[in-house]
């Protein structure tokens, strides 16, 4: 945990953005396009919470087939098995249709999460949740269940989105549901030639006097996402 109630992401160069780390028991949303590193970030604060602070993890995934995130992660040197071994790290996975299973398994999820003391959930992503609906009501009513489970549940919590770039150059979360959430990370990619650049900005965060500007981010083999406080973002070349 971080001091002050803040929950440490132990990103490199993030935790300074935002005094400390994530408010306690807060929910925080992060918006990308496919490949801008949204997962990446995510599962980073779950691990960095159980080598660095012991807190156990909780990764519920709509998307991600188990074999394949603990393999793609052996590139930033996170070993998953060894800490899910450890008691320290947990992993859910359901189908995309099996949403109603995921409500109905809520009770469970919140034995394990007392049982396991787990301090840390991520959801992984609410736009393949969300995609089940028909219509916008039930959309609405279903995700405003899920933030009500994580509250109930206690824990301080991450969960991936969708991005769309608006004609402003703003980042949403698809279906507008970043509202609903206590913080909003945006992560904004640009082409450069051959060369995708990256870069994150916390649009909102309740409670917090956070940085307001963009910052460089990278992905490096044996670290993971790695922010650049100092380093110009995206140089002279245009946003999409």
């Amino acid at each position: 945990m971080g001091g002050n109630d803040r929950v440490q992401t132990g990103v490199e160069g993030f935790d300074a953005m935002i005094e400390g780390g994530f408010e306690q028991n807060s929910i925080m949303m992060i918006g990308a396009e496919a490949g801008a590193g949204k997962s990446t970030f995510a599962l980073q604060y779950l691990y960095n919470g159980a080598v660095l602070h012991k807190d156990a993890g909780l990764y519920i995934t709509f998307e991600e087939n188990k074999g394949q995130v603990y393999k793609h992660m052996k590139r930033f040197g996170w070993d998953l098995e060894k800490i899910e071994k450890d008691g320290l790290f947990h992993f859910m996975q359901y189908m995309p249709h099996e949403v109603d299973k995921f409500f109905k398994d809520g009770t469970i999820i919140e034995d394990i999460v007392k049982e396991k003391n787990i301090k840390r959930v991520v959801i992984d992503s609410v736009t393949s949740f969300a995609l089940l609906f028909e219509n916008e009501y039930k959309r609405r009513l279903s995700i405003l269940q899920l933030f009500s489970a994580l509250k109930k549940w206690k824990v301080t919590s991450l969960i991936t989105s969708e991005g769309e770039t608006t004609n402003t150059g703003d980042m949403k979360a698809k279906f507008g549901v970043e509202f609903l959430a206590d913080g909003f990370i945006a992560i904004h990619s640009i082409r450069r030639k051959e060369v995708r650049d990256f870069a994150i900005e916390v649009v909102k965060m309740r409670g917090t006097n956070h940085v307001r500007k963009m910052v460089p981010l990278k992905m490096i083999d044996g670290k993971g996402v790695v922010l650049y406080p100092n380093q110009p973002v995206f140089g002279t070349a245009t946003s999409f």
